[in-house]
């Protein structure tokens, strides 16, 4: 079993999110997964409903993607222009002018892009979750044999 090779200490914090559970019972999901704890998941989700807890999920790393992708994007693409102009025998002050432009551009075209597509998907998304409110509604045998099918 995971939890032998925890010790007992380990084990414990394992079994308490901090929030002062009852009895040490309240066990925190992402805790026990990360120390590949089976049974303090088990005990977690089995005394979720007494605890009056929701499983917490990470939040973080929403930006992550943008931040690195706009990040490549800048740096390859100035390097490029900086590296045609410097090719080009173009003065320093004008490669400078060039690279610096191009990186202002570039943040500006990323922020302007990650804003509008965040948007366009937060729209989908409420879309979506309407439709199937209203599918519910209207008929709610169908909706729910589709998330048996799902599940």
């Amino acid at each position: 079993m995971a939890s032998e090779n925890i010790d007992a200490g380990e084990q414990t914090s394992l079994l308490s999110n901090g929030n002062g559970g009852a009895n040490g019972t309240d066990v925190n999901a992402r805790k026990a997964f990360e120390g590949s704890d089976v049974e303090a998941s088990r005990q977690y989700h089995d005394n979720r409903d007494l605890l009056n807890s929701e499983e917490q999920h990470q939040t973080e790393g929403g930006l992550l993607k943008p931040m690195i992708f706009g990040g490549l994007d800048g740096i390859l693409t100035s390097f490029a222009i900086v590296a045609g102009a410097a090719g080009g025998s173009l003065s320093t002050g004008v490669v400078l002018v060039l690279g610096f432009s191009n990186i202002f551009a570039d943040a500006l075209s990323m922020g302007v892009g990650e804003f509008l597509s965040s948007k366009a998907e937060n729209e989908w998304i409420i879309s979506e979750r309407k439709r199937e409110a209203w599918e519910m509604e209207n008929y709610p045998e169908g909706e729910i044999n589709e998330m048996i099918d799902i599940y």
